[in-house]
């Protein structure tokens, strides 16, 4: 019934852009797709009419948002809504003229894989941000068992470059954009065929070979300031200054592709920089900053985290922390969906948070078995809550504080209410409408 529903909905979905006829920028990653998506929507926004699907980037979310349809709290009605209302939204997308889409790639088979998902849409434009061991347990089954740990990951990171690759290789879009600094990603581009079938390759990344490459970088507690140099437009230099959020040092990624991006559909780097820093914010629950109790400032990474995000994260908060002269407190969750390289990926960020926090408190399982015991006075809770409820009391008086952790069963948005200044900020966290509120009370009452 499942894969019945799967092909009806792409169905109507291939006949909506048949129809409409958008320009599909299709973005793929381990991290950063959200942010690419608004990033480029930014630059775009004022020059065209452009539409981005907000919410999904899987085998269902991807021609639900083509076809404009909410799967409200997922429950069989909902669906049977959605059977009957597809055919009458082919027309959802009139008159837009490019439409942005996040990729996501899950699993090496299908219906959760790029194969799958470009039998749905294939994009005029690709970027490829990374490939680091996110969602990677279910690309476990193709690795033998009797390899090593470091082996393991270093292949299962391939496998996922791999799958990830082909919203350029197998996609053949007119315009390829990848990071050339991740050596998985760039591996997979230079040994594809795509170019001499008439892909234009862009790539950015530390290089000075590469189409955008990277100058400073600083973030304090009003903005983040970035510098991108172009040099096939005689060595230009661009300065970002992105106000209210922090930004870590990676977004030179995320940038450096939107950048790309503009300029392969004829902007000059004056207008994209114009849109990006009046039209920029992000999702909920990532990179947002809070005044909290105790003149603490409270940096919001809620969403979701993998080793790669945590690890820049970190080394960008300690940075701050050290500038401002402030004790770092670091609130993590377990990162989920790691199968076998779960051990592995979070001793590795053990290894950074004993460096760098100064007070340290985390969540779940994983964290309980591979991180606290490599840190000296850390504390493990049972749940969000309970770690909230204890920090409403002892937060260290004018700290950073970092949150971040997965979403699945670990919530840490809920941790930050306790310690928030402002009531009225609660509003601004990740997955607080009627279907996750109703989720997360079930949970923490079944704890």
């Amino acid at each position: 019934m499942k894969n019945i529903v799967l092909y009806y909905l792409r169905f109507f979905a291939k006949l909506s852009l048949f129809i409409n006829k958008p320009k599909i920028i299709g973005i793929t990653g381990s991290v950063g797709k959200s942010s690419a998506r608004n990033v480029i929507y930014a630059i775009l926004k004022d020059h065209f009419k452009v539409k981005m699907i907000k919410e999904g980037n899987s085998e269902t979310g991807i021609p639900l948002g083509i076809l404009g349809l909410n799967p409200g709290n997922y429950q069989i009605t909902d669906w049977i809504k959605i059977i009957i209302l597809s055919p009458f939204k082919i027309f959802y997308l009139n008159g837009i003229k490019i439409l942005i889409i996040e990729m996501g790639v899950d699993s090496p088979f299908p219906p959760k894989n790029m194969d799958y998902l470009l039998t749905v849409v294939k994009p005029d434009i690709s970027v490829v941000l990374n490939a680091y061991p996110v969602h990677s347990e279910q690309f476990d089954v193709m690795i033998n068992n009797k390899v090593r740990v470091d082996q393991r990951v270093e292949l299962v990171t391939r496998k996922i470059a791999e799958e990830k690759a082909k919203i350029i290789t197998k996609a053949e879009p007119e315009v390829g954009i990848y990071n050339s600094d991740n050596l998985y990603i760039k591996d997979q581009i230079s040994d594809t065929k795509a170019t001499s079938q008439g892909s234009k390759l862009l790539s950015f990344g530390e290089d000075k070979k590469n189409d955008v490459y990277y100058g400073n970088f600083d973030v304090n507690l009003k903005k983040s300031s970035f510098e991108l140099i172009f040099p096939n437009l005689r060595s230009k230099k661009v300065n970002i200054e992105i106000k209210g959020y922090f930004l870590p040092e990676k977004y030179q990624e995320i940038f450096s592709a939107g950048f790309l991006v503009g300029l392969s559909l004829g902007l000059d780097i004056e207008d994209i920089n114009k849109g990006l820093v009046k039209n920029f914010f992000l999702p909920k629950g990532r990179s947002s900053i809070f005044q909290g109790i105790n003149n603490s400032i409270v940096i919001d990474s809620s969403y979701n985290a993998s080793r790669a995000a945590m690890s820049t994260f970190i080394e960008t908060t300690s940075y701050l922390a050290k500038k401002e002269k402030r004790p770092l407190v670091i609130l993590m969750g377990d990162m989920r969906e790691l199968g076998k390289e779960s051990e592995n990926e979070h001793k590795i960020i053990a290894e950074s948070v004993k460096k760098s926090a100064d007070y340290f408190f985390c969540v779940g399982k994983l964290t309980k078995k591979y991180v606290l015991p490599e840190i000296k006075n850390g504390r493990w809770f049972k749940n969000s809550v309970e770690l909230g409820q204890y920090l409403k009391t002892s937060l260290p008086y004018h700290s950073v504080v970092l949150v971040k952790g997965s979403q699945n069963t670990i919530f840490l948005e809920e941790t930050i209410k306790f310690i928030l200044k402002n009531k009225e900020d609660e509003k601004k966290l990740c997955r607080q409408n009627n279907f996750w509120l109703s989720q997360k009370n079930k949970f923490f009452q079944g704890v």
